[in-house]
């Protein structure tokens, strides 16, 4: 139904940025789609909001885990929990 326009940007950069759904976003980061939708709708994972439509560009994605991983706190999600 739809084609895929390439641009000299996407093709130079062998598609870096490319838009992911969430189901694809959860495959990078080894995780589920049901956490890349926590994070999102949390405003933890960095994300563009098309009407309805949520998708995440690849090249946002990557370097948010480089700066997540330069981060002395790497993991800890909002600090101690209650138990």
């Amino acid at each position: 139904m739809y084609q895929r326009i390439e641009t000299e940007s996407v093709a130079a950069s062998g598609g870096e940025d490319d838009l992911l759904t969430a189901g694809e976003v959860a495959a990078l980061l080894r995780m589920t789609a049901a956490w890349v939708y926590s994070e999102t709708r949390s405003n933890r994972i960095p994300h563009l909001r098309l009407g309805r439509y949520v998708r995440y560009r690849r090249s946002t994605m990557i370097r948010w885990m480089s700066e997540l991983e330069a981060t002395p706190d790497c993991g800890k999600a909002g600090g101690p929990r209650a138990g």
